[in-house]
């Protein structure tokens, strides 16, 4: 995770340090992807929603000023307290807690729709094999997982690790799921739109 390696046992404690921070982290936009914007101008964003991997909340944010029950995890301390402060000063019913979303609580779920913008894309291949259980555990039936993160041809050396289709259906391979769709879309960042992918998994 850290070049001197400080924060490989613990990546919590990266993701607090990126949350401290008096500038905000790059992908800490305070906007929601547009690519998520043009699935709910559809009407596709359902139901009760989690946005995990929250940060500092802002899709949970978004799902609760259109009306759903809204709730959001992340590893970092730090940008749950970030989160939680936003919503209530925008007096949002929004819900956070502190969360790994390779250990996921049982009393989390139900879902109907997980919004993930640049979660899966921190993980290593056989991490998103993990993720894709432990969502497996969290979306009703019928329900989707929206993630959008950097597709390759992506800069590299930003931290996320760009991946492709093969790879979204690699980690959502198991009978639970099928893939709905994919499409190419921008990333958005608070240094520039970088190349992204959009994919639309769904809980049988």
């Amino acid at each position: 995770m850290s070049e001197d390696g400080e924060h490989d046992e613990d990546p919590a404690a990266w993701w607090d340090e990126a949350y401290d921070s008096d500038d905000p982290a790059p992908w800490d936009t305070d906007e929601p992807q547009p690519a998520f914007v043009d699935l709910a101008a559809e009407g596709r964003l359902d139901g009760r929603v989690l946005d995990i991997g929250c940060g500092t909340g802002m899709h949970a944010r978004w799902a609760a000023e259109r009306g759903h029950s809204a709730a959001g995890t992340d590893v970092s301390e730090r940008g749950i307290e970030r989160a939680r402060t936003r919503a209530d000063d925008s007096d949002l019913d929004a819900t956070f807690r502190v969360a790994d979303a390779l250990d996921m609580p049982d009393d989390l779920g139900p879902f109907d729709t997980v919004l993930d913008s640049g979660l899966f894309h921190a993980f290593e291949t056989a991490q998103r094999e993990v993720y894709a259980d432990e969502l497996a555990g969290l979306v009703s039936a019928g329900g989707q997982v929206w993630l959008v993160g950097f597709r390759e041809g992506a800069p590299e050396d930003w931290g996320p690790n760009p991946f492709g289709r093969a790879d979204v259906r690699g980690a959502f391979a198991g009978v639970e799921w099928t893939v709905r769709e994919m499409r190419d879309v921008e990333f958005e960042t608070r240094e520039a739109a970088v190349p992204g992918l959009l994919a639309v998994v769904e809980r049988a």
